[in-house]
């Protein structure tokens, strides 16, 4: 009877990543592959100074313990390369330059010593290769000098030159990976200081966005609970004044719900999604908001002077929002029979606003008092660099003053002031 095995799945080798992967475990593996690399030294010159028949290029290594040892000096530092690089050179050069003058076969061992060399020049300081390589010369013009047979101006000459290569050509891989490094780090340090731009950015639209609902929730919801209680009281006696509070509710639930929506838009936008928004509110709806506080049981005077259509459009919307908060604590904390006077001046560069009631007012002395309106006035003011004062007034009730400049700041004007007088005196 045959036994039938299920067919086994072999998952596809991707040829590409096989680099990346030898390459990572090279990376990882230091200590494995300085070994590799000591060994490979051992073995090469071990065979390429074991000829006999080559005595043109000095004694043979073949039982003469010396020379076995000064072989071995020459491979065996290299297991250590990495940790003490400038020390495995100088015992390796050292060995191969008595190797030579003792007027034995070198065979390949100089080789060795020009990897020596590339190492000291990948991972040491500039000044630690420098004192290496005018160790090399001193040690090659000795070994020149001391008459070995083997060893002529020729190979002084190229032996000096092949040592400056490989000492230059570890010192630009060691610069090159320094440049890289520095490079990634900088890489680094601008996506942290991006993220952290875009994460100040969400937060300070959140912020704006909160005053924004706060504004526009509490004024809505503030005037049609007055309505609703005013409509509740009259219904049974008078049906024509419930109407009109219940069409002074529809008609601010209509208003906030296109605020709402307006918002909404905003924060849909990253989405892709078009929503048809209705424009800021600006000056221009400033005498609705006054007919709605007027209709809601506040009768609201509204003064508008200077050249409204030099307002830019964010300082319209911020004068709005402050006269809208403004009226609204009238409507809270006004009490009944209570009047409101909205006075806004546009002058060169600034907009005064004075909202001012005779109600109650707000008692600023208790905790907590003050509330997200006032907050919330204050961070719209500073955002233009102006002024906010609201408290009591001497004759009764409560006044909000705020100085809101969108043109350029006093200072500067001084200072372009200045300098233009100075360049007239100059001429």
């Amino acid at each position: 009877m045959r036994r039938s095995w299920p067919p086994r799945t072999v998952a596809p080798v991707d040829i590409a990543t096989v680099p990346d992967r030898s390459l990572q475990a090279v990376r990882d593996h230091p200590a494995v592959v300085d070994a590799v690399w000591a060994t490979l030294f051992l073995i090469l010159a071990v065979i390429s100074t074991r000829d006999p028949a080559t005595t043109r290029f000095g004694t043979a290594l073949t039982d003469d313990p010396q020379g076995w040892f000064l072989l071995l000096a020459v491979s065996v530092p290299y297991y250590f390369r990495r940790k003490a690089p400038v020390a495995v050179f100088v015992v390796s050069s050292l060995a191969v330059m008595l190797l030579s003058g003792l007027e034995y076969q070198e065979g390949a061992t100089p080789l060795i010593t020009l990897f020596g060399a590339y190492t000291v020049g990948a991972r040491c300081p500039a000044r630690v290769v420098a004192y290496t390589y005018a160790y090399t010369l001193v040690g090659l013009t000795a070994l020149y000098l001391s008459n070995t047979s083997h060893f002529d101006v020729a190979n002084l000459v190229s032996y000096t030159g092949l040592f400056a290569a490989s000492f230059l050509f570890g010192w630009s891989l060691q610069s090159r990976a320094a440049r890289l490094t520095a490079l990634e780090e900088r890489a680094e340090a601008l996506e942290r200081e991006h993220e952290e731009e875009a994460r100040r950015a969400v937060a300070d639209e959140r912020l704006r966005i909160a005053q924004e609902l706060h504004d526009v929730v509490a004024h809505s919801m503030g005037v049609i609970a007055v309505q609703a209680g005013a409509g509740m009281h009259v219904i049974d006696t008078d049906p024509a004044e419930a109407k009109r509070s219940l069409e002074a509710i529809s008609s601010t639930s209509r208003s906030t719900l296109t605020e709402i929506r307006r918002l909404l838009g905003v924060l849909r936008e990253d989405e892709g999604t078009s929503t048809a928004l209705a424009p800021a509110p600006g000056l221009d709806d400033l005498p609705a908001l006054a007919a709605d506080l007027t209709d809601a049981g506040v009768e609201t005077s509204l003064h508008v002077e200077g050249p409204v259509a030099d307002v830019p459009k964010g300082a319209e919307l911020t004068t709005y929002r402050i006269v809208q908060e403004a009226l609204t604590n009238v409507l809270k904390h006004g009490g009944p029979g209570a009047h409101a006077e909205v006075v806004v001046t546009v002058v060169p560069d600034a907009v005064h606003i004075e909202v001012s009631d005779d109600g109650r007012g707000i008692d600023l002395s208790r905790e907590g008092a003050a509330g997200h309106g006032l907050r919330g006035m204050q961070e719209r003011v500073a955002v233009y660099g102006g002024d906010l004062d609201a408290g009591p007034r001497a004759s009764g009730g409560f006044g909000v003053r705020a100085h809101l400049p969108y043109g350029e700041a006093p200072d500067r004007r001084a200072d372009a002031a200045r300098d233009a007088a100075a360049t007239e005196a100059g001429t």
